[in-house]
């Protein structure tokens, strides 16, 4: 009897652990510049040995890695980081702080319109919804929601799709964005594109020319599990909410959904671990958001000409391959048609994008959408983006780049669009 009592002690613990509101308040996140081979050894020395968050992989000398740490390990990481002279700047002294203060930046500015979606701010899962059923209905001629799969919370995944008039033969283009929840951009990125593909309609001439040529498939919010549990629990949530068959205790919720495809599952980049925030999942599409995604494709088809799929931050467009640094067969097509994205998108406000294959520009990682669609649904044209910024504000940026990141993006998603053969 006091084994039992003890063991439903434990349980009730776990589920106060689960529901409570994650504080950040002393942690700090510092903008390391790493310099050398030694320097991003450190770094990964650093994430291995002493579980600190890196938001950003350390990959070359130069390039900014943002440091998550959690108080009692900032004195000591700062005084490693001086004595090895390896340059590193604070990005936010209390990371609490900064959640803090973008609750207020996206609470609305006059009560009269605490219901409307402000795209110059991130905006709540319901409000999502509200744009794109909104869409949907006021614009029937040239917008349909369909419900292509259940969360593991049974909230429904939506597919938005965009064409004028009999679409069935048409040529499609497949997006998602928000996949991992605590890259909101990526989600306020979808929800002004579909805004923009179907109001401009009849009124704007690039968008009129590929609303009629092409038949616009797009997931604004692929993960909503995960993106409501960083609103209303813990802000820096990346995976889904569903449980582990191998956590029997039930601790660790989750699995990287774009770690999950059946593409050399639990490969490279991947953990199998359920604790783990890149953690592959029981087996391929355990969950239930990737199997969402997994089935559009197939529901597609060979009419796919060009997959994207939408992340945050360090501005990157990327092509496959996630699990060998070997180009892909067609790379040569894949940079021409990427390169005219990465320099529409550059035009309006100057925002620089590097291209490259993924394994090879940010890390190898097995298991991603992306390359599922190359590889496994044989759709040849197929990208990675990751939006503003390269390190600076990350995960936060502030709300004068929300809007400027929606519209780049799209003038450089729509160039590559035009510039498919």
């Amino acid at each position: 009897m006091v084994s039992f009592r003890a063991c439903l002690l434990a349980v009730f613990a776990l589920v106060i652990v689960e529901a409570k509101h994650i504080d950040y308040s002393g942690h700090k996140v510092l903008s390391i510049t790493p310099k050398s081979e030694a320097d991003l050894e450190f770094l990964h020395k650093l994430r291995n040995d002493y579980s600190v968050d890196l938001w950003n992989e350390p990959r070359y000398s130069g390039i900014p890695v943002m440091t998550h740490l959690k108080p009692d390990l900032v004195d000591a990481v700062e005084q490693a980081l001086t004595a090895n002279k390896i340059d590193f700047d604070v990005a936010f002294h209390d990371l609490q702080t900064v959640i803090d203060s973008e609750k207020v930046m996206n609470a609305p500015s006059d009560a009269s319109q605490a219901g409307a979606f402000d795209f110059g701010k991130y905006n709540e899962y319901d409000k999502v919804v509200a744009l794109i059923e909104s869409l949907a209905a006021n614009n029937p001629s040239v917008a349909k929601l369909e419900t292509v799969g259940k969360s593991y919370e049974n909230r429904p995944i939506y597919n938005l799709k965009i064409s004028s008039g009999k679409s069935d033969n048409k040529p499609a283009i497949m997006m998602e964005c928000g996949v991992h929840a605590r890259e909101w951009s990526s989600v306020a990125t979808g929800a002004y594109l579909v805004n923009k593909l179907i109001t401009q309609y009849g009124k704007d001439a690039q968008v009129t020319k590929l609303v009629d040529t092409y038949e616009f498939n797009v997931i604004v919010e692929s993960n909503p599990d995960g993106y409501v549990y960083t609103w209303t629990n813990d802000r820096l949530w990346r995976k889904t909410r569903s449980r582990s068959s191998i956590d029997w205790l039930g601790v660790c919720r989750g699995a990287d959904a774009n770690r999950n495809f059946d593409i050399e599952h639990c490969g490279v980049g991947t953990s199998r671990k359920p604790c783990d925030e890149i953690y592959c999942g029981d087996r391929p599409f355990s969950e239930n958001e990737s199997r969402a995604i997994r089935d559009l494709m197939i529901t597609l088809g060979s009419r796919i000409k060009a997959y994207f799929s939408i992340h945050a931050f360090s501005q990157l467009w990327m092509t496959p391959y996630g699990t060998t640094k070997k180009l892909p067969p067609n790379y040569t097509e894949l940079s021409r048609v990427g390169q005219i994205g990465v320099a529409a998108l550059s035009k309006k406000y100057g925002t620089q994008y590097s291209l490259g294959s993924i394994a090879n520009i940010i890390y190898e990682a097995a298991g991603s959408s992306v390359d599922y669609a190359y590889v496994k649904q044989d759709i040849k044209i197929a990208y990675a983006l990751e939006l503003r910024d390269t390190g600076r504000y990350g995960f936060f940026l502030p709300q004068n780049q929300i809007l400027p990141t929606c519209e780049e993006t799209f003038d450089g998603l729509m160039a590559s669009i035009e510039a498919l053969q």
